[in-house]
């Protein structure tokens, strides 16, 4: 059965995109078939993968009820790619009736296809995070190992808490991810307050902070392709075995 998974932070920059990908690909090195799908208009999973200006994206499938544009990266990795005008149809989402469960309506049958479903949020917790949120109901909270990260955890939580009861849905929490880690003071301090607090939704693998993460992302490959005895590779997939 699928497992279809958001990875989610209503901030920028604590590694949504390079977890999506990487764990990605770390789930196929396992043997599992993966759908990757960018619901972000920043479009930075697609970018990492390649892809510029796609003919059809998520936009189209959204609003126009298109055909879902698969882009094969490998036999066992897929990709729905993102577009900067997706931004434009938050508004529009807005004005339809059964906006907020447009995604899981699209990808209902092509899903099934698949062994682990992906999904890369906007840093928001707009109506493409909502759709993504239903489409999924399983989420994997991405924190940097900051301290302001943490403050913003709770609101993650809290927003979750809202949308369950407000929808009547339920959603999981699959697990929280910390990504950026280091030898230092402050980074020893912020794992060990979300493991306090947090306990066993806490997943046991850290992303540690690396170079070869950011590099890797620059020549658009997968850490794996880029440099598979680098920390990243190993942690990242440490991080699929846990989830598997």
């Amino acid at each position: 059965m699928v497992k279809i998974i958001s990875l989610v932070n209503h901030k920028g920059g604590v590694g949504k995109t390079t977890s999506a990908l990487n764990l990605g690909k770390a789930l196929t090195l396992l043997g599992k078939k993966v759908l990757l799908i960018d619901i972000d208009p920043q479009a930075n999973l697609t970018l990492c993968c390649g892809i510029e200006q796609p003919a059809t994206s998520i936009y189209e499938v959204l609003m126009e009820d298109a055909e879902i544009p698969i882009c094969e990266l490998t036999d066992k990795l897929h990709l729905l790619p993102s577009d900067l005008v997706l931004a434009s149809a938050i508004n529009k989402l807005h004005t339809q009736i059964g906006g907020y469960f447009k995604l899981k309506k699209s990808i209902k049958t092509i899903s099934k296809k698949y062994d682990f479903v992906l999904i890369d949020c906007p840093p928001s917790l707009d109506i493409l995070t909502m759709n993504a949120f239903i489409a999924s109901q399983n989420l994997l909270i991405v924190v940097q190992s900051h301290y302001l990260s943490t403050v913003g955890l709770q609101t993650i939580l809290d927003t979750i808490t809202e949308i369950k009861e407000n929808l009547d849905i339920e959603i999981n929490i699959s697990g929280i991810l910390l990504t950026q880690t280091a030898h230092t003071n402050i980074s020893k301090a912020v794992i060990d307050t979300v493991k306090n607090i947090y306990q066993n939704k806490v997943f046991a693998t850290h992303i540690r902070q690396s170079v070869k993460l950011v590099e890797a992302s620059a020549e658009h490959k997968t850490i794996f392709e880029y440099d598979e005895k680098s920390s990243g590779a190993v942690d990242y997939m440490a991080l699929a075995k846990e989830l598997v």
